[in-house]
């Protein structure tokens, strides 16, 4: 057997091409999501009398919790910002994927590799969302901590699976030195495994929290915090900023995929025995626990610490665990004959529609139901009932298929020219992903042999290939404005330093313009951190809305679709910079077709080197609008 032969064979081909899967199911978007913050805030840390004077930095509630800012402007500085993101997203995604396939082998230690395999492949590319909204998932390819802290917190779960607690709990306070929240996740799955493995120590941790709450309701110093309420026009404003905080605010959809989620890990846990079976029943108690402490204490009584806590988060594992899971459901619920097979299409319905409505909160407990009571339930036509759930499954694949097939065209139909595809559109269509799923499904329930070597050879090499043709998924714009400062447009507002109010976009005043920006979506996402800086933005949101320079988009990111700019107004523009904290620039898109603004303005005029899209709503509807120019309107002092 030559080299290529034994690496044909080996374990290495398996997780290349999973790796691969991973990252196209991951395209790097850049400066994108909550790296935004993360990248300001390194840049504030380079440029405190620049950037560092943006109210987000100034009032800063949470990035000093973190060392990965600080690690993040060190590369900044060598690297600049393309470069920064680029490397750290790189390295994030790498250790993500290795603790993954390390948890799995531990996790699945005694099942043969190929089915470790498919269960790597259904963790690398099935959605990763948890959570309210669709706006947080794991192993997200942006520059943030939460990504290094869940790499620690599966190192950590593999560890407890080796049977190291110490290790287990030290990799996730490695996490909590990133990203404290995230780092508590994985620690809180790993110790309700520890109690169900031990009472004594599910004892201790209630004690543990008894102490806590006496501690806080006496108000000692630090635990004082426990029992401080939110404000109630602080939670106003985090309310209409941060609906995902409130599981009272939460969508029937979101309801929908946690239910789907949370049966199928309980499904997978029936499967397991020992430390994987506690393991997983440990994620599964650990994020409901997190869930209803969010829904109690956050939500309900306003507690402070549990909104900034945002324990819901503790669904992550839980979300992880159930990608896995689905895989060993595959694997198993054809061997319990009818009942299985039936529990096994009302599972794979409500992963399909776990979107849609009430679909995936009624489907996934039915499914659940017939794969608990298997062999234990005898139907009087078995193999009629076993066909025919098979048969319904396989027409939910090729109707939801086509579907989302035809969602997908019209989507990439509508992109305009100078951004004509997306990698990252074309995978949140749920198309890749189900087709693979379901081959790799089909595989396993079928108990198909592997393919053969020059199968095995040609996949990876196709993988590896579109994995380095489309996993950089930056437009031309994006491309440029990470870059860093242009230097025209550094010319151009020289002669009036001060605040930047970009009307369109986000980080640009930091990255493109080297200024603080006076008011932007992307400032808002720390409300719930620090009530001074919900204030300050909350007033001057308001000001943007009444000088007609923005929608109520502004406050309300996650619950509106991104409005289209008002086209700034000589009278209204000379009200609003009239005050004396007023911007010094005002930077609004010239967008093709429209006419220019008032000459009264004293716009001048700046050309990015690539031009700006974006999805935006008015009157017309929802359309892609592109900006080859910008309008530079001096305000402040005009």
């Amino acid at each position: 057997m030559n080299g290529l032969g034994r690496f044909a064979d080996s374990r290495w081909l398996g997780w290349l091409a999973a790796f691969g899967l991973f990252l196209l199911s991951r395209p790097f978007p850049g400066v994108h999501h909550d790296g935004r913050l993360y990248v300001g805030d390194a840049m504030a840390k380079l440029d405190p009398g620049g950037v560092g004077r943006d109210l987000i930095f100034v009032h800063d509630g949470q990035f000093g919790f973190s060392l990965y800012t600080p690690l993040l402007a060190r590369l900044i500085a060598v690297l600049g910002v393309s470069g920064a993101t680029l490397a750290i997203v790189v390295v994030t995604l790498l250790l993500w994927f290795a603790a993954l396939a390390l948890l799995i082998e531990r996790l699945l230690a005694d099942r043969p590799p190929g089915e470790r395999w498919a269960a790597l492949v259904f963790a690398a590319i099935l959605p990763p969302l948890y959570g309210a909204m669709n706006v947080i998932g794991f192993g997200e390819p942006y520059a943030t901590p939460r990504g290094l802290a869940e790499a620690a917190g599966l190192l950590g779960m593999a560890s407890y699976l080796s049977g190291r607690r110490i290790l287990a709990l030290s990799a996730c306070a490695l996490g909590m030195l990133f990203h404290p929240i995230m780092g508590l996740c994985a620690a809180a799955a790993i110790g309700l495994a520890i109690g169900l493995e031990d009472r004594r120590w599910l004892w201790a941790g209630l004690v543990a929290l008894g102490v806590a709450v006496i501690a806080g309701v006496l108000r000692l110093p630090l635990a004082d915090r426990i029992v401080t309420v939110m404000d109630p026009a602080w939670r106003a404003i985090v309310e209409t900023r941060s609906p995902i905080l409130f599981p009272s605010l939460w969508s029937a959809e979101t309801w929908g995929r946690l239910t789907v989620q949370a049966c199928t890990l309980a499904a997978a846990a029936s499967l397991l025995t020992g430390a994987p079976r506690r393991l997983a029943l440990g994620a599964l108690a650990a994020g409901l626990a997190g869930v209803a402490a969010s829904a109690l204490l956050a939500d309900h009584l306003s507690l402070l610490l549990f909104l900034q806590a945002q324990t819901w988060r503790t669904l992550q594992p839980l979300a992880v665990l159930a990608t896995i899971g689905l895989a060993l459901v595959c694997v198993e619920a054809p061997k319990k004959g009818a009942m299985g097979l039936i529990g096994l299409a009302f599972l794979g319905m409500a992963w399909m529609v776990r979107g849609i409505g009430d679909l995936g909160l009624l489907a996934a407990p039915v499914g659940l139901a017939f794969l608990l009571l298997g062999d234990r339930a005898r139907l009087s036509r078995p193999r009629l009932y076993g066909a025919v759930a098979v048969g319904v499954l396989a027409a939910a694949l090729v109707g939801y298929g086509a579907l989302r097939s035809y969602a997908l065209r019209e989507t990439l139909a509508r992109l305009p020219e100078v951004w004509p595809f997306s990698q990252g559109l074309v995978w949140a269509s749920d198309l890749p992903a189900l087709l693979i799923a379901g081959a790799v499904g089909l595989w396993m329930a079928r108990s198909w042999p592997a393919p053969s070597r020059s199968l095995r050879l040609g996949g990876l090499l196709l993988v590896g290939l579109l994995a380095a043709l489309l996993w950089d998924d930056r437009s031309a714009y994006i491309r440029q404005r990470d870059i860093g400062r242009d230097p025209a447009l550094v010319s151009l507002i020289s002669a009036r330093p001060g605040e930047v109010l970009w009307l369109a976009g986000d980080v640009e005043p930091w990255i493109v313009a080297g200024r603080p920006s006076w008011i932007s979506k992307v400032q808002s996402a720390g409300v719930v951190f620090s009530r001074p800086l919900a204030m300050a933005l909350h007033d001057r949101v308001a000001r943007v809305e009444a000088a007609g320079l923005a929608g109520r988009d502004w406050i309300r990111p996650l619950m509106m679709d991104a409005l289209k700019p008002p086209t700034p107004r000589l009278e209204k523009v000379l009200a609003f910079c009239a005050a004396s904290d007023a911007p010094a620039w005002i930077v609004s898109p010239l967008w093709d077709g429209e006419g220019a603004l008032d000459p009264r303005l004293g716009a001048r005029t700046w050309s990015p080197k690539a031009a700006y899209a974006e999805d935006l709503t008015d009157a017309a509807g929802r359309r892609w609008m592109t900006a080859r120019r910008y309008a530079v309107i001096p305000c402040r002092g005009a």
